[in-house]
């Protein structure tokens, strides 16, 4: 595409090509499936040409899913891609090959290339990244791709792949303006990437949920396999930053798995992972290594994240009540660590606030209540509102920045400080204390 681009005269620098890109966010989301395969007839096809794909959907953990088997795949020395969303601090962390986010100079002359149809198409952010992210996968000849569901499923801009195999992360309430007030819808939509002739492969799930599931891969003729029935698990003990299990499955004993993912949530994203990893015919070993090492081969970050141990600082993404009840019941499951949990806490407005509160009030001392640079932000007075009236003391904050510095000034030294509620209170943190690089990589 450069040398097209060239010869037709256009040219942008990745500054550019991001400040087109961003505002492409004023046409929300568009749930059908029209403009991305517009862009990719464009393209030529390129989700046609991925490779092995894993398709994954569901509401919490497809992220840590899709980095467990991504990092499972490169120990196996696969090429592979990794498209996840949103991200935490960097638009490239988005596109991954083997672990290395996608190039500046490649963003830059695929979206000069594109531009003048995606103004025609009206075109999403998110359908403009994932056609991004099929023809940079298929002009990289991948032997894997590992695909994240933006929202939903059978709507969302990725259901145009031809999965290989299909995976869904347990199912909750979100997003509901878009895909339903009931489990059931929700399920519905989840289900929409359920393919013939692919393997699915679910997790555990509410029963309204897994009913909507099995019967979607019956219809379709899709061999689905139910997680929890095939494969045991049972976490061990640990300590904080990691996170220790035993993970029976039908064909093998995998004791004392360790990886640095270290909530306890992610017990079942990782037993997702490895049947679909066995699935593949991969050996113990590599899939072993691949949890172990997830952090170092995928950049995965925000999940309970450690920034720093002295004092305790963490950097979480939940953004949902289901979310935020796991990572509380995984500090609960540390409670003797720490002290006192300072929360610096910011959401979007479209949440629901009081379900995402309400399981921090059980461990949180204090909160700094900050609004993240989004329009999509919840205010401060909205979040104060909520918890008035309750034991826990509130401060108000002009920024996520100033949010933590004075939490960071309250703490006393075996106080923890949690920053948590969204990928964007997430980044705005990162930057805020330059925690660019991940203190914990590797389990040692």
């Amino acid at each position: 595409m450069n040398q097209e681009n060239q010869q037709r005269g256009l040219s942008m620098t990745y500054q550019e090509a991001i400040e087109f890109l961003f505002p492409l966010h004023r046409f929300g989301m568009k749930m059908n499936l029209e403009n991305i395969t517009a862009l990719c007839k464009y393209l030529g096809h390129p989700e046609r040409r991925l490779g092995t794909v894993v398709h994954i959907a569901g509401t919490n953990g497809k992220g840590s899913t899709a980095a467990f088997i991504a990092s499972i795949c490169q120990e196996a020395g696969l090429k592979t891609g990794l498209y996840t969303s949103p991200h935490v601090e960097h638009f490239a962390e988005r596109i991954r090959i083997n672990g290395q986010m996608i190039a500046e100079d490649y963003v830059a002359d695929f979206v000069a290339g594109v531009k003048h149809k995606v103004q025609e198409y009206g075109a999403t952010f998110f359908e403009v990244t994932t056609a991004m992210a099929f023809q940079y996968f298929a002009e990289e000849a991948l032997d894997v791709a590992v695909i994240e569901v933006g929202m939903g499923g059978r709507l969302d801009a990725t259901n145009v792949v031809l999965p290989t195999y299909c995976l869904i992360t347990p199912i909750d309430y979100d997003h509901q303006e878009w895909l339903g007030n009931s489990i059931e819808e929700i399920a519905t939509e989840k289900a929409g990437i359920i393919k013939p002739g692919a393997k699915t492969i679910v997790a555990r799930q509410r029963l309204e949920a897994m009913e909507v599931l099995v019967a979607t891969a019956k219809e379709r003729k899709s061999p689905i396999t139910i997680a929890p029935v095939v494969a045991q698990a049972q976490i061990a003990p640990s300590p904080l930053g990691e996170l220790a299990m035993h993970l029976r499955t039908q064909t093998r004993d995998y004791f004392g798995l360790r990886t640095p993912l270290w909530g306890a949530y992610q017990v079942e994203n990782l037993r997702l992972a490895t049947l679909c990893a066995e699935s593949m015919n991969l050996n113990e070993r590599t899939i072993r290594e691949g949890i172990r090492n997830v952090l170092r081969n995928t950049g995965h970050r925000a999940r309970l994240e450690i920034l720093s141990r002295s004092p305790l600082v963490i950097l979480d993404v939940s953004h949902n009540p289901n979310g935020m009840e796991h990572t509380v019941e995984t500090l609960l499951r540390h409670r003797s660590e720490f002290e006192r949990l300072h929360v610096v806490f910011g959401a979007m407005k479209d949440k629901d606030l009081r379900g995402l509160l309400i399981p921090l009030l059980r461990i949180a001392s204090n909160f700094y209540l900050a609004a993240p640079q989004t329009e999509r932000a919840a205010r401060v007075e909205n979040l104060a509102a909520l918890l008035t009236g309750t034991a826990c003391t509130y401060h108000t904050c002009e920024s996520v920045a100033h949010a933590i510095q004075m939490a960071k000034e309250d703490m006393q030294e075996k106080d923890a400080l949690l920053i948590t509620g969204s990928f964007y209170v997430s980044g705005q943190a990162v930057r805020a204390l330059n925690a660019n690089k991940m203190s914990e990589k590797v389990v040692t």
